[in-house]
Order: C-alpha cells, then structure tokens, then sequence
C-alpha cells in the first residue's frame, strides 16, 4: 500500500520542488496546457493557496494538492498525483488524508468546491459519487463542470469520524 509523506510547501526549496513537478506535467491537465500557461497560473495562485506535497519513501515528490480558504469553503485549485501511482484506491486514501488535513486545520469548512473538465467523463463520474455537479463554468480551457460537496456528506464517503 502507498503511503506518503505530506509536508506544507513553505520554504523557497519547497516550492521550488513543486515549480519543477507542476511544470514538467502540466499537460496532464489538458494537452492544450503549455508550460507558459503553468508558469501564469503558479505565478497568480501561490500567494492566496495552500500548497501539500506529498513524497513518496524515497523523499521524491509523487503528488500535491492546492486549496484556498474562503469564508467556510475550501477551494481545491489543483491536485496531481503521478501516473505511476494514479488508482481509484489511492485516490480515495489520498483524498482522505487531505480531507482530514483541511477540515483539521481550517475547522471553519462546512463545503468543499472543485473543479473538473465538462469533456473529462472519468472526473466527472469519479467526483458525483461524493459530490453534488452544481453549475458549469468557462475555463481557461472549456467547459468545467463545477462540483460542491458539503462536510458531512464528505465526512461520510470518506468514511471520517
């Protein structure tokens, strides 16, 4: 089973380690995403976002997840984990642990809101079944489905006392 150190992106090297993985698998997000449009996003979201990265046993970054707090809602910007790792059960244990990190730190949260691509079925069908589809937005790349999940419904899929 994976198990991964998650740790804050708090110091230059940290977010200088985030920069690198960000921008070397920025197309992952969509084919249509080039490394200048990476580089404008992290320039325009690192200073209002919460940033964890997560190493695997040999301390190499495998995945990080960035959320803003607003009000009583957590704002899930962006989150990746490494092909090799990708599985529904690593997302579930993943998602998880992040869950529980947020609500522990911001115990303010009563609604998680995140985004997907309207034309990616695979997200789209992961995230409903936690997740109510509340709207559809225009990206920087199309259609994005808009997802809301309130923290008990989430507390619950999650399975957290």
């Amino acid at each position: 089973m994976l198990r991964a150190r998650a740790s804050h992106c708090v110091r230059d090297e940290d977010y200088a380690r985030f920069t690198r993985f960000y921008a070397a698998r920025c197309r992952q997000f969509n084919s249509e995403y080039y490394l200048l449009d990476a580089l404008l996003h992290l320039v325009s979201t690192l200073s209002e976002t919460h940033i964890l990265l997560f190493d695997d046993d040999e301390g190499q970054l495998i995945a990080f997840f960035q959320y803003k707090v607003e009000d009583d809602t957590a704002f899930i910007d962006s989150a990746m984990l490494s092909e090799h790792y990708r599985s529904s059960r690593v997302f579930y244990e993943g998602f998880r642990d992040v869950a529980r990190h947020i609500l522990a730190e911001h115990k303010n949260i009563e609604t998680v809101q995140f985004y997907a691509l309207a034309d990616n079925l695979y997200l789209t069908r992961l995230y409903s079944k936690f997740a109510d589809k509340t709207g559809v937005r225009k990206g920087g790349f199309g259609l994005e489905n808009i997802f809301v999940v309130k923290k008990e419904q989430l507390l619950k899929y999650l399975k957290i006392d």
